[in-house]
């Protein structure tokens, strides 16, 4: 089982690098944020929720972010700041957080799964797919489990950090 798990979650790695430029520029999306004093809105959905607390609080945080703790539409966001979206699934309470967003004429990053019979109009905002839409590995009774959300959101994650700080090191010589 372990090397059907390694050689699957090599594939969804793969699949997130082919997003490089993708993930480069939602990590320029949110710098610009700390860099124009702005805040990063921060806010996680279902299984990706517990990251919020992480993406703000570790030592390996967002510089400047704050979780959203009211609905999108009764938070103060303005031109200096930005919002971090993530999500399993592009679900109906996603999806009107994006719409709201839109409205807003906010700049935001979405992380989630693309969703497949829904008009996602991903070209008006930063978009990365998690390519974790279903579990990965059969059991002996031909069953799937382990669907590596956050796994994959990990990585994301880290590769956006990565840039950031890259990006501020760059910005401070």
């Amino acid at each position: 089982m372990s090397k059907i798990l390694n050689t699957q979650l090599n594939g969804i790695f793969n699949r997130l690098e082919e997003q490089a430029l993708d993930i480069q520029m939602a990590a320029q999306c949110v710098i610009q944020a700390i860099g124009g004093e702005g805040t990063v809105y921060v806010k996680g959905y279902d299984d990706l929720k517990f990251f919020e607390t992480y993406i703000v609080n570790s030592n390996e945080k967002l510089e400047s972010s704050e979780i959203i703790t009211d609905s999108i539409a009764d938070t103060s966001i303005d031109t200096t700041d930005r919002v971090f979206l993530f999500a399993p699934f592009y679900t109906d309470v996603v999806k009107q957080d994006v719409e709201t967003l839109i409205e807003m004429d906010a700049d935001f990053v979405l992380i989630t799964n693309k969703p497949k019979e829904t008009y996602f109009p991903d070209h008006l905002f930063h978009f990365i797919n998690l390519n974790t839409s279903r579990p990965i590995i059969y059991t002996e009774d031909y069953d799937k489990i382990i669907t590596p959300h956050t796994m994959s959101f990990n990585y994301i994650y880290y590769e956006i950090y990565t840039q950031m700080i890259e990006m501020s090191r760059d910005l401070e010589f």
